[in-house]
């Protein structure tokens, strides 16, 4: 269902659309900024509550994983969240988020979309978002962190740079529709807010399940850069901390951080 596609984001549309108890109470949307990150941490030094949220309509300097820039022109969903968390929990929440973020796009538009380790989400195996978890402070068992997401809705690849037209994709181009950007960012924090219980709880079952649902590397044989080391085994799923497992010469490691460099399917 494409409801109001012309409706213009604004905090007074989204909160019309949203049905949460703490997450987007406190609502910061702004017309344009550096990025949605820069404000949250800002806000954060200046005492934002959990929950805190940041929507811009337009980045100029929009960051991904390792720094990289993050393209983010008008009529994408751009925003980052407040959170805290117990500090050994911090590790599921960049997932967390990312599938609350695919629940909510196929609850929006019957789309579905895969989930690849650590951070994108994929449209017909196309990147069409990518989220962010970068934990600010940490006092004792308690931490803070800033998640942010960005996903192309409303754009077109055209409006992105060429290097990336091949490996991109948007809502718009792969629909043929525009949707709402204060019913689908909405839908994002409610999803997130209702999975918040799993996410600060003891296993995070809801999280690995939504994630294993979605889950591209799943059975793959990946090759990875971690450390500036190149790892190759077989994916099997990430665990109750976000980290990926592989299966290498019979041995199953856990991955917390790195690079995906290839997928190919398993040879039998």
């Amino acid at each position: 269902m494409t409801s109001a596609p012309t409706t213009p984001l604004s905090a007074e549309t989204l909160l019309a659309e949203l049905h949460t108890r703490w997450l987007g109470r406190s609502l910061r949307l702004l017309a344009e900024t550096t990025s949605t990150i820069d404000v949250a941490k800002q806000w954060l030094r200046e005492g934002a509550p959990h929950g805190a949220v940041v929507i811009a309509e337009r980045q100029t300097h929009g960051r991904g994983r390792a720094g990289r820039p993050w393209v983010s022109p008008p009529g994408g969903l751009w925003m980052s969240l407040v959170v805290e968390i117990d500090a050994d929990k911090a590790g599921r929440l960049g997932l967390g988020l990312a599938v609350a973020a695919a629940e909510a796009v196929s609850q929006e538009t019957g789309c579905e979309l895969g989930l690849k380790w650590p951070n994108d989400l994929l449209l017909g195996g196309r990147k069409i978002g990518g989220v962010l978890g970068e934990t600010e402070a940490a006092f004792g068992r308690v931490a803070t962190a800033v998640l942010s997401l960005g996903l192309n809705v409303n754009l077109s690849v055209e409006d992105l740079p060429s290097e990336l037209k091949d490996s991109a994709i948007t809502l718009l181009d792969g629909t043929g529709e525009r949707w709402s950007l204060p019913r689908l960012g909405a839908r994002v924090l409610a999803r997130f807010e209702a999975m918040w219980p799993a996410l600060a709880g003891d296993d995070g079952g809801q999280v690995m399940g939504g994630w294993r649902k979605r889950d591209v590397l799943l059975g793959k044989e990946v090759s990875l850069e971690v450390g500036g080391n190149v790892l190759r085994g077989r994916a099997r799923g990430i665990d109750a901390g976000g980290a990926l497992i592989l299966l290498a010469e019979g041995i199953e490691r856990s991955i917390a951080a790195g690079e995906v460099l290839s997928v190919s399917e398993v040879q039998s």
